[in-house]
């Protein structure tokens, strides 16, 4: 009986195991010193996938997590199921919204003020359905410009939430916004004197999943949030493509296992701020170059 339960645990932690090794060859092969461009055409077309196959894992991811959003809505279409099964693993979940979503707002004869509003309480309804509360925002109109005063303002609530599972967009995403948000989340957690498990959602691009999670019993949930958006599904049916994202994602798992499923890119809180250095660096060809020739300091917000 005993053999029995080694070979069986044996069976379920060598995968794992490979899996982490194969991680670790990725991270050295994948996040040198190229372009941002080619890193993401490689995320986008799947090109790591032989380097990288996900592992199953299942909430809670933490005590206390927390779902970093750039704009309304990317809470919900890039972890809203993990987020509910967080919750119905009776743990803390809270949302962070960055950015006030308000680009645009001329072209639509709104205010910048009316808009983020009305972008703002979609973001409280849909979270309001899991029972926790609002969201918080910090409200900039530019990320960039503000980068400085969102990493304080984000690692006040880390240490006030004793966050140990941050979720944030993959930080290969298309979208700057989404880049900004890794290099503020990055910056926000470098000197916490404890670790953190760190998600990558996605959004706009695929990530390179080395865990999945199995949203099965979230998935009507996670649409149900996703119809409070209703600006945003004006311009885009996000519930009808995410719904998509989320079934062609279970095509990493063996058949009959999951009709949905969210992907992530999870790394400790070290390699995690390295990776986004990286990335932050490979925006600016001139300065990695100083970098690697030791002549300038890597960059930090506010820098």
């Amino acid at each position: 009986m005993i053999r029995q339960y080694l070979r069986r645990a044996w069976r379920t932690l060598l995968p794992i195991l490979y899996a982490r090794t194969r991680f670790r060859l990725f991270l050295k092969a994948a996040f040198g010193d190229i372009d941002l461009r080619v890193q993401q055409l490689a995320s986008m077309t799947d090109y790591f996938s032989p380097l990288v196959r996900p592992i199953p894992i299942r909430a809670p991811f933490g005590d206390s997590m927390l779902v970093v959003a750039p704009h309304q809505d990317d809470e919900i279409i890039g972890c809203g199921g993990a987020l509910a099964l967080q919750v119905r693993a009776g743990r803390a979940a809270f949302v962070a919204i960055l950015q006030d979503g308000a680009d645009g707002y001329e072209e639509l004869g709104m205010t910048r003020e009316a808009l983020s509003t009305l972008r703002n309480e979609e973001s409280r309804r849909a979270v309001a359905q899991l029972g926790i509360e609002p969201p918080l925002f910090t409200g900039y109109a530019d990320l960039r410009a503000n980068m400085a005063a969102a990493t304080d303002a984000l690692r006040r609530i880390l240490v006030e939430r004793k966050v140990d599972a941050l979720f944030v967009p993959w930080m290969l995403d298309g979208h700057p916004d989404h880049r900004t948000a890794n290099y503020i989340a990055a910056d926000a957690i470098r000197d916490l004197p404890r670790d953190i498990r760190v998600f990558a959602y996605e959004v706009w691009g695929l990530t390179v999943p080395n865990v999945i999670v199995v949203i099965d019993e979230a998935i009507e949930q996670k649409l149900a949030m996703l119809s409070s958006f209703t600006f945003a599904n004006k311009a885009i049916d996000y519930m009808q493509s995410t719904k998509g994202l989320n079934m062609y994602r279970t095509r990493l798992l063996g058949s009959g296992m999951s009709r949905y499923a969210e992907c992530f890119f999870e790394a400790p809180r070290t390699e995690y701020v390295e990776l986004a250095d990286r990335v932050r660096l490979s925006e600016n060809p001139a300065v990695a170059d100083g970098v690697r020739r030791g002549a300038v300091e890597p960059p930090r917000s506010g820098a």
